[in-house]
């Protein structure tokens, strides 16, 4: 007897990190131990309390989910940011504490970097370091800030 079948080929996990991570907008904050999930072609972040997933933010490069429920990229950047100035801004590259939109006004630290970035009204603080992201846009109230477990 002769089987055949295919099977989904799922993606190489590249790197997961755990995190204490505090995610804070207009309409909710979370302070608590999360994860970063680096993917070849998606990012996720998800926050944990006493071992149960509270949520939860994959990014893709067109697409970001939020609790498994996914958006057009530009749908998002809308409700957190209420329009379209920071349509460029790629949540995988801000996830993995790389430079976000190419760079722009890039300021290298003794221990990363900052960028200020002013889109419209909006205004963008990121910082990256050793120890930890930090991102920031006021007029929204959003901030993330990613820490490393001590």
């Amino acid at each position: 007897m002769i089987v055949l079948g295919c099977a989904k080929h799922s993606p190489k996990l590249q790197q997961i990190t755990p995190k204490i991570i505090f995610f804070s907008t207009k309409d909710f904050r979370f302070y608590d131990t999360g994860f970063i999930k680096v993917l070849p072609n998606e990012t996720t972040l998800e926050i944990f309390n006493t071992g149960h997933l509270l949520f939860s933010l994959s990014s893709f490069k067109n697409k970001i989910c939020l609790n498994q429920q996914c958006y057009a990229k530009d749908t998002i950047i809308r409700k957190y940011f209420g329009d379209d100035s920071l349509r460029g801004l790629d949540f995988r590259l801000l996830l993995q504490g790389k430079e976000i939109f190419l760079g722009e006004n890039k300021v290298l630290l003794e221990n990363g970097f900052y960028q200020t970035i002013k889109r419209g009204n909006l205004e963008i603080y990121y910082e990256v370091s050793k120890e930890e992201i930090f991102f920031e846009e006021r007029e929204n109230k959003f901030i993330l800030k990613i820490e490393n477990l001590k």
